[in-house]
């Protein structure tokens, strides 16, 4: 009898988990504990907010144009390499010239990179697992468990030794994610024709210009913008509350691990729900979580509300990622990407976070209800864009 074997994972899905792990590890101490770390330099939560917003909206401009080159010149993975060594020396910076005028630049410096690693690797990732058909959720996942590992082990060892450690841990974070972009598969060569940037161009401006495109776009950056508070002043919010660090980073890492059960179930979900129904869930599902959260439940509350988290991130983004996969054309797909990402972070999301250092200040939790009202209006959208597109891919020819 022929002995009983696992399938195995194609190998180009493999080596993308490593730079998933490195980015998310970044993301996994960056994320909560940034702001906790700028207040420690002298930043108030106006002036914490007003950077926020800045390096949100420095991604406007640099997230297109990168994602474009690397598009035109099918460098993709070049320029992953090389954006993610900039973002591991400005983190580097911080450490090596202190001052707050320091801190303003390698933050701008970083948040440019970022601006395109993400939606360069999101890119490539889905355009190879649709090449060779493997589950781009069950690659992100690794990236969701790295952030949980590295958001609660951070988070406690933070509470014992202070928030003077977040520096070390953040470079060593980029120097690994910096090491792991290398082992990224190479993607295949393809054969340009003379004019192929300009006949990019002109295609990715009227992809720029088509309704549907337009719609998706304010609807998943207004979906994703609900989390500006969460993100921006979460973990001085439940600080105030008299949470501990390692208790922050346990409900953090809550949050993630409900993103990770639909993320291992992903082709599964979007192939029955669709990306716009998904969406829709998204934004229906923040109107829940952050009207609760805007009130200060009590902790065994919190628990569940925390899982919702699924819901508000991880539905609204497998239904971004899969729409673009469906309807951009492939040679499009790190431009598209980009913009979106440009808009989310760089407009709707940056708004968002300089709305919350104001409201943080003035109201506290109570500043959660913006987000109960920006998931009202990705609600909305995302039931125009419904009826926008029809499933296919977008008409650029016309």
């Amino acid at each position: 009898m022929a002995a009983f074997r696992l399938p195995q994972p194609h190998p180009d899905a493999v080596r993308f988990v490593p730079f998933y792990v490195g980015i998310n590890l970044i993301g996994g101490v960056h994320l909560p504990f940034f702001p906790a770390w700028l207040a420690s330099v002298g930043f108030d939560p106006e002036a914490t907010g007003l950077l926020m917003a800045v390096m949100g909206a420095v991604r406007v401009l640099t997230g297109p144009a990168l994602g474009f080159v690397a598009d035109a010149f099918h460098a993709r993975r070049l320029a992953i390499i090389a954006l993610m060594g900039m973002a591991a020396l400005s983190y580097a910076g911080y450490a090596a010239l202190p001052g707050a005028v320091f801190v303003i630049l390698f933050s701008i410096t970083s948040s440019a990179a970022f601006s395109a690693i993400g939606p360069l690797i999101e890119g490539v990732t889905l355009k190879t697992a649709m090449l060779h058909q493997f589950d781009y959720g069950r690659v992100r996942l690794f990236g969701s468990i790295a952030f949980i590992a590295m958001n609660f082990s951070s988070g406690v060892f933070l509470a014992q030794e202070g928030v003077g450690f977040f520096l070390p841990i953040l470079i060593a974070a980029g120097t690994f994610a910096f090491a792991m972009s290398f082992v990224l598969p190479p993607e295949p060569v393809v054969q340009r024709a003379e004019d192929h940037v300009n006949g990019m161009w002109g295609e990715a401006r009227k992809l720029a210009r088509h309704p549907a495109f337009i719609v998706f776009v304010a609807t998943a950056g207004v979906a994703q913008s609900c989390h500006a508070f969460y993100y921006g002043f979460g973990t001085l919010n439940w600080k105030a509350l008299g949470y501990s660090a390692d208790l922050i980073g346990f409900l953090w890492a809550l949050g993630v691990i409900a993103e990770i059960v639909l993320f291992s179930f992903s082709n599964r979900v979007v192939a029955r729900i669709g990306p716009v129904n998904l969406m829709m869930i998204g934004a229906a599902t923040g109107l829940l979580r952050w009207t609760i959260t805007a009130f200060s439940p009590p902790l065994w509350a919190l628990i569940p509300v925390q899982c919702l988290h699924a819901g508000t991130f991880g539905a609204a983004h497998l239904g971004a990622m899969h729409f673009i996969a469906r309807a951009v054309p492939h040679s499009l797909m790190a431009t598209a990407q980009s913009i979106y990402a440009a808009i989310t972070i760089g407009v709707f999301m940056a708004a968002g976070q300089f709305a919350s250092g104001h409201l943080f200040a003035d109201y506290g939790a109570f500043g959660y209800l913006l987000m109960t009202a920006t998931s009202a209006v990705a609600l909305g959208l995302s039931l125009l864009l419904g009826r926008l597109w029809n499933g296919a891919v977008l008409d650029l020819k016309s």
